[in-house]
């Protein structure tokens, strides 16, 4: 490369000359368009900042209603949550159950089986002996099996609802048969439950509490006790 100034030749690389000193214009501008950054081409966008996302603190959600739980009024005007059945603790030992079953396999293991939960028990082997021993011992709540020798569930369960200090004790059917006809002809007869053998004890245990709670309200109100 030849400086402007003298003439005199130099490298292509120098930046000054050898000879004058002279600054080299080739040497400026190659080094200018080395540290000058490279044009924008015109497909790119100068990318904007973003702008911090502010943080908002929410207040914590309030806490569920469930509301009041209600429900279906069932013989004689009480409800399982009643005005005893929702303030008194439930206490198996304050209730006597009555089973009343042919079978003395099923008799035997249905009453241990609620002795072991804490239940007072009683039996009957059909449905007239089921009836003079309910007159003495009133029970709290009765499970009757329906096909029975002499009078039978159904027989035994329409007198328990013509007599005048039974007339509100529950009874739930512990039978073998499962058509919907005898379903049917249960409840016609008066029975407030109906479970099938093998017996489910979970279920059979859930279906008594929800109706000794109302046998004992109702039996409070028949009497004119009142629990303080």
């Amino acid at each position: 490369m030849n400086c402007p100034e003298c003439g005199q030749e130099n490298s292509a690389t120098a930046r000054f000359c050898v000879n004058c000193g002279e600054q080299l214009r080739t040497s400026k501008t190659v080094e200018t368009s080395r540290l000058a950054p490279p044009p924008p081409r015109d497909d790119e966008e100068e990318e904007s900042p973003r702008a911090p996302v502010p943080r908002v603190d929410l207040p914590p959600p309030p806490p569920p209603d469930f509301g009041q739980i209600s429900t279906a009024p069932t013989r004689g005007g009480t409800s399982p949550l009643g005005q005893h059945g929702d303030t008194q603790e439930f206490k198996p030992r304050d209730f006597l159950l009555m089973v009343v079953d042919d079978t003395p396999d099923s008799l035997v293991v249905t009453s241990l089986q609620l002795q072991q939960e804490g239940f007072r028990v009683i039996t009957a082997s059909n449905g007239d002996e089921a009836l003079k021993i309910a007159e003495v011992s009133a029970p709290d709540l009765i499970l009757m099996d329906i096909s029975m020798p002499g009078l039978d569930g159904f027989g035994a369960t329409r007198r328990l609802r013509e007599h005048p200090t039974l007339r509100l004790v529950p009874v739930v059917a512990l039978t073998a048969f499962t058509t919907e006809g005898f379903r049917r002809a249960a409840y016609d007869a008066g029975l407030d439950g109906y479970l099938t053998k093998p017996v489910n004890f979970d279920r059979l245990g859930e279906l008594i509490r929800r109706l000794l709670p109302v046998r004992r309200a109702s039996k409070d109100a028949d009497t004119g006790e009142s629990e303080e």
